[in-house]
């Protein structure tokens, strides 16, 4: 069963409005401020499994609705854009029911766009051979979204970018796609342990 890791529940002529105001708001107190002119370098989760490139720590939002299945969503402002990268892990899914699970995730997302909005792009990615579809949506006054989701085995991932389209539409761009998973490590085993030693007795004895 798909669990939505992002709802919005929106209602009145102000919904573009009340849909921006809700997203800053979850981070505009304690969300960190990386200055522009910062070097951006890898940022690497351990417990997310996950490196992206930024100049600084990114924030856990601690409320967020991620953290009531297990996930987490963490997020930065940089160069007047807010970003985020959030996941839950599905226990119950299968390999072949990934690509299902991002199309539905994108669809999720698509019912939440604003009236005021339209979608710009939607497409199909991969990340290292695991599905992912990307939704890009804008409004009049070129504020822009861009959503992307990706299935990695048990675990749905959702980044997005929120800013005002202009001089950094490739800064965002350039972020995103320094996002990499990374694979748990291969469990090793002791052969010591596991293959049980014959006891060698004498008849004699």
């Amino acid at each position: 069963m798909l669990r939505s890791t992002r709802t919005i529940v929106y209602r009145g002529q102000s919904t573009s409005f009340m849909i921006r105001f809700l997203i800053l708001l979850s981070f505009t107190t304690p969300l960190l401020f990386i200055q522009a002119c910062a070097q951006n370098k890898p940022f690497v989760s351990t417990e997310g499994r996950f490196s992206i490139d930024l100049p600084g720590t990114p924030m856990e939002e601690k409320n967020a609705r991620e953290a009531a299945f297990g996930g987490k969503k963490l997020g930065w402002r940089e160069r007047g854009v807010l970003f985020t990268v959030s996941y839950v892990d599905h226990p119950d899914t299968k390999n072949e029911d990934a690509e299902k699970i991002v199309e539905a995730s994108a669809d999720i997302y698509v019912t939440v766009i604003p009236k005021t909005g339209e979608i710009v792009a939607r497409n199909k990615m991969t990340l290292d051979g695991y599905p992912g579809v990307e939704v890009k949506s804008r409004e009049k006054d070129s504020f822009t979204v861009i959503a992307r989701y990706y299935v990695v085995e048990k675990r749905t991932y959702c980044l997005m970018a929120m800013w005002t389209a202009g001089p950094n539409d490739d800064h965002v761009v350039k972020t995103l796609n320094s996002f990499k998973v990374i694979k748990p490590p291969a469990v090793q085993y002791n052969l010591d342990t596991l293959i049980p030693h014959p006891i060698l007795t004498s008849p004699y004895d």
